[in-house]
């Protein structure tokens, strides 16, 4: 029975360290400088000037479109959008 135990506190073991050094391995690729290209730059918010969080449509497309199932405007040009924080 002990035998039993042994093992399966060894497997637990062995795949708890497993996870954790995968963990490590994402985050030292997603911090390596360059993989994220242009997205990696912290842009200021458009109107405030605090960290932007994301990106938001201007609204001054002559070819805007509109999703039909939601009736939001969007642009396929991106261009016409700003960086923008929480808050707007």
């Amino acid at each position: 029975m002990s035998s039993n135990l042994t093992t399966l506190v060894i497997l637990v073991t062995l795949l708890h360290v497993g996870v954790f050094v995968i963990m490590i391995m994402i985050r030292l690729r997603r911090d390596e400088p360059g993989t994220a290209g242009e997205s990696a730059k912290i842009k200021s918010c458009a109107v405030c000037s605090q960290p932007a969080t994301h990106l938001g449509y201007d609204g001054l497309d002559p070819d805007e479109r509109h999703d039909p199932h939601t009736g939001r405007s969007y642009s396929i040009d991106m261009t016409h959008y700003q960086p923008l924080c929480a808050t707007h």
